[in-house]
């Protein structure tokens, strides 16, 4: 049997949640591959964030530069790879279907900007978010019909797929959560109730209610609380905005951190708090509730779905500072009520691991 090769494209995933699903895709297929005769290309923006052995990798150092850089390699030079490299497997994993010969292709629709309808905020603050509102559905669309499936992280967006881009072959693939456990130690002030938010700084990450929600507290809750927010005053425009407009003494905005710090947090806190108007995952409500953490969190598909069965969880609206106020002092005073959640979908509807993921592709 001629050996399977297989050409992973990651070229635009270098930070946050996106770099940690192509690491994670990335040592689950090693342990994959270990009893079959697979050899694995890896596309990727900067090999030093990677450290699997056995495979294969490639760098595009200039593709987080620009836009221009990122469709030039999608839709012109990986024809060049593959050619040259015949895979017998391409697997896109965010978002754009490339303009390459292989005997199957398949793409991992990561991005829900589409999904994001910009404010003028928005346009002023962070324009790229804005812009690809309307840039996504384009690339999206472009060659989407070239690929065996279209994998997508939830079953929301895979209705939304279906309508839009009028294909039948869209497959729900949960995100493989690799819990590593691997922390700092990060002490807080015990005599505070510590609430943490994980987040880059974007426009739709909605940090804003977060500050407009401690001003609604009553005096009292506000000096038990302190809030734990990873952006940074020098990030972008939206990062500056925020941190101008809620300085706050119940917010300590800490900026980025390590992976091994974040789990820290974790481990730490006493509640999760996670009011993001848009993602297709939402990796932190998966890693807050391997610490088994409370958690507060958007009234939108997304974060039900995440979350899945869990019980220590209650949702607020995205645009209702006062609900999130609620929540938080019913949390501080112990007099609140969790709404719970329960997972609507069954294992049978979706992909629920990198292994049947992989088999999948091997077996289509």
């Amino acid at each position: 049997m001629a050996k399977i090769k297989i050409i992973l494209s990651g070229i635009n995933m270098v930070n946050g949640g996106l770099l940690t699903i192509y690491q994670n895709c990335l040592s689950q297929l090693l342990l994959f591959i270990d009893e079959k005769d697979i050899e694995v290309i890896a596309l990727v923006a900067d090999k030093t964030k990677f450290d699997e052995p056995n495979i294969s990798f490639i760098e595009f150092p200039k593709s987080k530069k620009n836009w221009l850089y990122r469709l030039y390699y999608e839709y012109y030079y990986f024809k060049k790879i593959s050619i040259r490299e015949k895979p017998s497997i391409w697997f896109s994993l965010h978002d754009a279907t490339p303009n390459v010969i292989s005997e199957k292709q398949f793409v991992y629709c990561h991005n829900p900007n589409m999904f994001y309808k910009p404010t003028l905020k928005d346009w002023k603050l962070e324009y790229k978010v804005a812009l690809f509102y309307y840039l996504y559905k384009f690339v999206y669309q472009k060659n989407i019909n070239k690929n065996k499936a279209v994998f997508v992280q939830q079953h929301w967006i895979k209705k939304n797929f279906e309508t839009i881009f009028k294909i039948n072959n869209v497959v729900v693939t949960t995100p493989n959560y690799v819990s590593e456990k691997k922390n700092d130690i990060i002490s807080l002030d015990n005599s505070k109730i510590n609430f943490f938010f994980p987040t880059l700084s974007r426009v739709f990450k909605n940090v804003e209610i977060i500050g407009e929600a401690v001003k609604l507290l009553p005096s009292i809750i506000k000096n038990r609380i302190k809030i734990y927010v990873t952006i940074g005053k020098n990030d972008n425009k939206y990062s500056s905005f925020i941190i101008k407009k809620y300085n706050l003494e119940q917010i300590d905005f800490i900026g980025n951190q390590s992976k091994q710090t974040i789990f820290g947090y974790y481990e730490s806190i006493d509640c999760l708090i996670f009011p993001s108007k848009l993602e297709t995952w939402g990796l932190p409500i998966t890693e807050a509730k391997a610490y088994i953490k409370p958690m507060l969190l958007a009234n939108l598909p997304y974060a039900k779905e995440t979350v899945g069965n869990y019980d220590a969880v209650s949702f607020f609206d995205v645009d209702n500072p006062q609900e999130l106020a609620n929540l938080i002092t019913a949390f501080v005073e112990k007099t609140i009520v969790y709404q719970g959640n329960k997972y609507a979908f069954s294992d049978e509807e979706q992909l629920n691991n990198w292994t049947e993921l992989f088999d999948f592709m091997l077996q289509s």
